[in-house]
């Protein structure tokens, strides 16, 4: 049996434009090597261009496939070189919309405006399709680094609702919760939330701050473990954060939850202790600098790392129910920590490939042989 991809992206752009095809390149890139990686291996999501036409005599490149992927995300890079070819790029670009449609709109369509503000292709104007306002970007974001991470955050942010929409439609928003040491990591805290709520970023993230989002008389144990259980946790790694017990009930509270996590390390002299469940996660290494490019590319790992959680659990569960298995489906390799939350009546474990290395699994296999209970750990691979 042939397996589809379950995301493909697709990049168009005009094949005279270098700038456009070095963005479509920082997409190979980035999506190549998604989110955490062992051994070499790591989810990759396939990146192929569309810009040169495929018969010579022809303007526009050979059609998509949308067939060969269960979810494809078009991304589209308008410039004033496409713009001289409007004509033709608008007569593809409408019938692949209209294919779109008639799959259901399981397929995304992500179109990032003419740096110059060129008039959108006339079909999406006529849809009141909105692009990104990369003209908008030049007033704010000064260097081709930032403008970068912001069109990977616009991508990251629309791939992961969209796909949101389809799986979980009826769960509610997701927020970034920034974990943090009041003593120690409270400024860098504040720096991220106040520039991603900053009315001049256009990109609509949400963000948990419990200074600025809890009210007087309210339950703050079960506020944060609702927006947790539901969000993403950024947590500022300083020098006490491990120490501190409300960062420790963030940091597990997600990890029980099986929530994305991405570690940013902005500690400065040593961590007396490093939380024993704090470990298996990405770490991000923080340079704090005098302007906010740091802010953006930490949320890019971020939003890489809720991505990468997005798509394997997704697949994870259409295999576990292809197959028939109750299953625990945890995004990250499994430790001892995963033994002792989860469903207490599940057959199997789904973790990402490879599968763990012999040392790991000894260690688990004792433990459960301990337990008395009975845990298949499988990668996804290995589910039929």
């Amino acid at each position: 049996m042939t397996i589809r991809d379950f995301l493909r992206i697709y990049v168009l752009w005009a094949p005279d434009s270098a700038e456009s095809k070095r963005i479509a390149e920082l997409l190979v890139s980035h999506f190549d090597g998604l989110g955490m990686e062992r051994d070499g291996v790591a989810i990759r999501v396939p990146v192929r261009f569309r810009s040169k036409a495929w018969i010579e005599a022809d303007q526009i490149p050979r059609d998509i496939d949308l067939e060969g992927a269960e979810h494809n995300a078009i991304v589209l890079l308008y410039d004033p070189l496409m713009a001289e070819e409007k004509d033709a790029w608008d007569a593809y670009v409408a019938v692949l919309r209209k294919k779109i449609s008639l799959r259901k709109n399981v397929d995304v369509y992500v179109p990032f405006g003419s740096p110059e503000r060129d008039a959108a292709l006339a079909s999406d104007g006529a849809a009141h399709t909105q692009y990104a306002r990369r003209d908008k970007w030049k007033e704010v974001l000064k260097s081709g680094a930032d403008r970068d991470n912001r069109l990977l955050l616009h991508l990251l942010l629309t791939i992961r609702q969209h796909l949101k929409g389809i799986y979980a439609p009826l769960s509610p928003d997701e927020p970034l919760f920034v974990s943090h040491a009041k003593a120690d990591g409270d400024e860098t805290a504040r720096a991220i939330v106040d520039y991603v709520n900053d009315s001049q970023n256009d990109v609509p993230l949400q963000t948990f701050y419990d200074a600025m989002e809890l009210l007087p008389g309210e339950d703050y144990e079960r506020r944060f473990e609702t927006e947790i259980g539901k969000g993403t946790l950024l947590a500022i790694s300083s020098d006490v954060y491990d120490s501190r017990p409300w960062c420790v009930f963030e940091l597990t509270t997600a990890k029980r939850a099986y929530r994305p996590i991405v570690l940013a390390d902005v500690a400065t002299v040593k961590t007396s202790r490093t939380y024993p469940y704090g470990a298996n996660l990405p770490k991000v290494r923080v340079a704090i600098g005098d302007n906010n490019a740091w802010i953006e590319k930490l949320l890019v790992e971020a939003l890489s790392e809720g991505l990468r959680c997005d798509l394997f659990t997704a697949q994870a569960k259409k295999r576990a129910e292809q197959a028939g298995l109750s299953a625990i489906i945890t995004p990250r390799p499994p430790e001892l920590f995963d033994l002792t939350v989860g469903d207490g009546l599940a057959s199997t474990l789904i973790y990402p490939d490879p599968p763990l290395g012999k040392i790991e699994s000894e260690i688990l296999e004792t433990a459960l042989a301990s337990s008395g209970r009975k845990l298949d750990l499988k990668t996804l691979s290995e589910v039929r």
